[in-house]
Order: structure tokens, then C-alpha cells, then sequence
């Protein structure tokens, strides 16, 4: 008797695993690439009627006056501004060595009327 019990409970064990790895087929007799190519064929026929009112749903107005409109534009001027700023910036201060370390380039005298210079330790 307990033999019996032995044989169902292996029987068991072995064939429930295999009943549920094999309905892993969701779609049926169908298979997955003919979805596929039936969902990239499929078109939608829309008449002109709604594709130019799709088209004018989409166009911006030509109000130049608000005050939103006025906004963006002083904050890309701004933005502008600011590139020109950094790209002036990136530049290396003392590439030039006439500049001999100050922001703006020192102007040549005379020899007599050379004074010496507090920010390089140059006389200019």
C-alpha cells in the first residue's frame, strides 16, 4: 500500500514541473513574428479633412507682445550672454606674455619714465 502512495507522490513531483514548463505558449497556434508584422502593417486610413486640422492643432501663434513671449526672449539673451561669457572666459588669462600677469596689457614708456610695477614686479 505505502508503495503505491511512493509511485503517485514520484509520479507527481515529476510530472506537474513538466505540465507547467510546457503551457508557456500564451498566444495559442499563433506565433510571436506574425503579430509582429501584422502590427507593422496595420494603417490607420485618416482623410485630409483631419490631417489639416491635426496639422493646424499643432501651429504656433504669432503673438510677439505678450508678456510670456517677452520673457523667453530676455531669457535667451541671457543664455546667449552667457556663452560668450564662458567661451570668453575658457580663454587662458596669460597666454600672451606681454600681459606679464595683468588683465590688461601694461603700456610701454620711455626708460626714464619706467615705474615699478606693485602687481608683476616689473619696471613698465
Amino acid at each position: 500500500m505505502q508503495n503505491k502512495w511512493r509511485f503517485f507522490y514520484a509520479f507527481a513531483a515529476l510530472a506537474l514541473p513538466m505540465y507547467a514548463f510546457g503551457q508557456d505558449n500564451t498566444l495559442g497556434d499563433r506565433s510571436r513574428n506574425t503579430t509582429a508584422v501584422e502590427e507593422k502593417n496595420h494603417r490607420v486610413h485618416v482623410s485630409r479633412k483631419d490631417k489639416r486640422r491635426h496639422r493646424l492643432s499643432f501651429r504656433k501663434p504669432k503673438v510677439e507682445n505678450t508678456a510670456r513671449y517677452e520673457f523667453y526672449k530676455r531669457v535667451e539673451e541671457a543664455a546667449k550672454e552667457k556663452q560668450k561669457l564662458l567661451k570668453k572666459l575658457s580663454k587662458p588669462q596669460y597666454a600672451d606674455f606681454a600681459y606679464f600677469g595683468h588683465k590688461n596689457k601694461p603700456k610701454k614708456h620711455k626708460p626714464y619714465q619706467m615705474r615699478y610695477c606693485k602687481e608683476c614686479g616689473i619696471r613698465h
